[in-house]
């Protein structure tokens, strides 16, 4: 039934798959076959933006030639039919422009820059459009009027008939002056008031019509000539070149290509550092004098080992007392003292809080014993490292799960900073140095191998916890190139020269963890490192 239900459940999923997928090609599908012009426009450099602008701007100064041709000759009705459509094709012209500022980095795109710059070239002609045909319009009402009145009145006919205006009113003033007994005889006699108000009316009319006719002439072939100008001077106007030289100085095909040179810088230079470090750095390092950490000429008594095994079994003197950390504390005697141990030594806090060595449970037991074990870690194994009195070794505070020492004589650990090519190219510059009386329980993933020194030892870096101080440490190249380069090796390894004391080394580093840590944990260990944790 589970798997029934899987097969059906991978099914659907399927389905939903192709019904996106097949979606996606239909609504793309008239996109997709711009796709090369679009990654061609993309991959522009500034030069030919700046020519492919300037060819529409050509292009857009040859049409807006033709337009003012057109309109030169075009009847009212299609100047304003021109101006309805320029109209619109301002405002598409904007909204484009509006379009071309959005997405991302639209600004630094080619594509979008020449969307944009065709727009602003569009409004501009069409504004300069629109300003013609608005003058050609009036230019063309007046010349529609002056056709329609061919014959303007002279100066000298408005003057007579305003002459013939004043004589008419001045009859009839002569005639108002008579006798009121004369003039109703010659209006029954001839109807001579009534005629001196029409010839009066009449005349003054046709004064008026003509002035009229003669301002309104005038104003027309006025408006003609300024509209022909105007005309005239807007039909000489030019696409300006800066247009096509306001562009970003960068655009997105610099912003890829200095992206694609910081890639390879990113990529190369691990490469070009390993080069170097392996045939310049490494070598010198290598003839770096080794380091030790006792007084020259002094032999310290040899420590005593105990061969690393999943748990060990502390047999507790009378004078002993056990450190062990919580997670490493597997069994203990029923009649021992337990005290709680905030730190291994509050003299050095630091180190005791990043080693792990905290929280620590101190057992005393007159011939009890204590069994330490890794109750969480399944990888981890134990091996006992015995100093005697005037004995010390170097080691790593982190390998540590438990100390037995003398109650009343906390173990003494001193440290030691070392600056030199060696330390800066392995990120060690401390080492931390345990004196005996006391007994180490040391950790190491799969098991501590514990050798003696007698003919010296190279280790791989990381894999040695620890030495005696009479041994003397450095650094060696790596025995091949290839590893290292390709980041399969570290570049150096650890070298204990030949003498009386053991080294202890961890057979397996990277036992139970999942490759190398990343973030803030590999900054951590970093840092534990550099301070010899």
């Amino acid at each position: 039934m589970q798997q029934l239900l899987n097969w059906l459940w991978s099914r659907v999923l399927l389905f939903a798959l192709l019904v996106v997928v097949i979606g996606a090609s239909v609504a793309l599908g008239p996109t997709l076959t711009d796709l090369p012009r679009l990654v061609g426009e993309e991959a522009q450099d500034k030069a030919t933006i700046i020519a492919s602008i300037d060819a529409k701007r050509l292009r857009a100064q040859r049409e807006f030639d033709e337009a003012a041709e057109r309109a030169k000759n075009g009847s009212l009705k299609e100047l304003e039919d021109r101006i309805r459509k320029r109209e619109a094709d301002l405002l598409t012209a904007k909204a484009a422009l509006a379009e071309s500022g959005k997405g991302l980095l639209a600004e630094y795109r080619p594509n979008k820059i020449l969307q944009a710059k065709q727009a602003e070239i569009d409004i501009f002609v069409a504004e300069r459009e629109l300003e013609l045909l608005k003058v050609a319009k009036d230019r063309r009402k007046a010349a529609n009027y002056l056709q329609q009145r061919p014959k303007r009145p002279t100066e000298a006919a408005v003057k007579a008939a305003q002459q013939k205006c004043a004589s008419a009113k001045k009859a009839l003033a002569a005639f108002e002056a008579r006798a009121e007994i004369s003039q109703i005889a010659r209006d029954i006699a001839f109807d001579e008031q009534d005629s001196l108000l029409k010839r009066r009316d009449a005349a003054c009319e046709t004064a008026t019509k003509a002035q009229a006719e003669r301002k309104a002439h005038l104003e027309y072939e006025k408006a003609r000539n300024q509209a022909r100008a105007e005309f005239d001077r807007l039909a000489a106007m030019q696409v300006p070149q800066e247009l096509a030289a306001q562009i970003p100085a960068i655009t997105s095909r610099d912003i890829l290509w200095k992206a694609f040179l910081a890639l390879l810088a990113i990529t190369l230079t691990p490469f070009l550092y390993r080069t170097i470090a392996y045939h310049l750095l490494a070598p010198l390092a290598e003839r770096w004098p080794p380091i030790r950490f006792a007084p020259d000429g002094e032999r310290p008594p040899p420590p005593v080992a105990t061969p690393s095994a999943i748990s060990q079994a502390l047999t507790l003197g009378p004078d002993d007392e056990v450190l062990v950390r919580q997670d490493y504390l597997q069994a203990s005697p029923t009649d021992g003292q337990k005290d709680f141990r905030w730190l291994l030594d509050w003299r050095h806090f630091l180190v005791s809080l990043a080693s792990g060595m905290r929280f620590l449970t101190a057992i005393r037991s007159d011939g009890g014993k204590v069994t330490v074990s890794a109750v969480k870690d399944p990888f981890a194994e134990l091996a006992v490292l015995a100093l005697p009195e005037g004995a010390a070794c170097v080691l790593r505070p982190s390998a540590l799960a438990a100390v037995v020492q003398p109650r009343g004589k906390p173990m003494r650990i001193k440290g030691r900073w070392r600056f030199s090519l060696p330390a800066l190219l392995t990120w060690q510059w401390r080492y931390y140095i345990f004196h005996g009386p006391v007994r180490l329980v040391i950790k190491g993933g799969r098991g501590v191998r514990i050798e003696p020194a007698q003919r010296g030892r190279i280790v791989g870096e990381g894999q040695i916890l620890g030495f005696s101080t009479d041994l003397a440490y450095s650094v060696i190249r790596s025995e091949t190139f290839p590893p290292y380069f390709f980041g399969r090796e570290a570049l150096l390894k650890d070298r204990v020269q030949a003498g009386g004391g053991v080294v202890l080394i961890e057979e397996a580093p990277s036992a139970g963890k999942s490759g190398s840590r990343r973030g803030i944990e590999g900054v951590w260990d970093a840092a534990l490192k550099l301070f010899g944790v």
